[in-house]
């Protein structure tokens, strides 16, 4: 990208597998052999990106172990127990301050309410730092775990993705930016007229919202030049 210097910069974002991104990675002697379940070692990687002046970091995800033959799976432990990455994230913000926070959120197995409150939350935790990777679920297993025996046809994911997309915006958009007044003198926390019920019915979802979470850090979700968001053909853009 180009900058208002007018200067090319390069836009740099680090993708952290849990046990690294070769099959035998975790065999290497210096490796971290317990990286999925080690809080410190996340927070070193994150800490030596964000002085590297990375952009982001990334963590994918899923909602089930990868099936197979357990023999094999046994020796490649790649994506088979590791951090849910929001928590793992939240506590990442706390300890950085400038590199951007992005993660991988199903629309197929997750509700719109869910979503939409914890990456406001961690949008408030790191100051405006948080983007959500939009996703539909290949995995099969996942299907297993939510009470399917298969996933939703192609289409109806992808239609299902970008309702649900649509509910999250609408659902950051529930307080206005200025409607916490928090007045000790008038006994007044909010003005109430700075309160918006999305009450979205759709194909889908049925949300009434509002958000039980102040308004995220980076605004409205039209004007977001850093919020990470998806397509049919994954991720666009993120926060620096």
């Amino acid at each position: 990208m180009t900058s208002s210097s007018g200067r090319r910069q390069m836009k740099l974002g680090a993708f952290f597998h849990p046990t690294g991104h070769h099959v035998a990675s975790w065999l290497h002697p210096e490796a971290q052999i317990d990286a999925g379940t080690n809080v410190e070692h996340y927070i070193e990687l994150a800490q030596t990106a964000e002085r590297a002046k990375f952009d982001l970091m990334f963590l994918a995800d899923a909602l089930a172990t990868r099936d197979g033959n357990l023999e094999a799976l046994s020796r490649w432990p790649q994506y088979m127990a590791y951090f849910e990455p929001i928590t793992l994230l939240s506590a990442i913000a706390s300890v950085t301050r400038h590199i951007g926070l992005v993660s991988t959120a199903t629309t197929s197995y997750n509700e719109p309410y869910n979503v939409a409150r914890k990456y406001a939350s961690l949008d408030h935790i790191s100051h405006g730092r948080a983007g959500w990777n939009v996703v539909t679920s290949a995995n099969i297993t996942e299907a297993y775990n939510f009470g399917r025996e298969e996933h939703f046809e192609h289409g109806e994911r992808y239609d299902r993705a970008v309702e649900f997309t649509e509910v999250v915006f609408g659902l950051w958009d529930s307080w206005d930016d200025d409607a916490f007044i928090r007045d000790r003198a008038s006994a007044r926390y909010f003005d109430p007229k700075k309160l918006h019920y999305l009450r979205h019915k759709g194909e889908h979802f049925s949300v009434r919202g509002p958000l039980n979470v102040a308004r995220p850090p980076q605004g409205k979700t039209g004007d977001l030049p850093g919020r990470l968001v998806g397509s049919r053909n994954g991720a666009r853009r993120a926060h620096r």
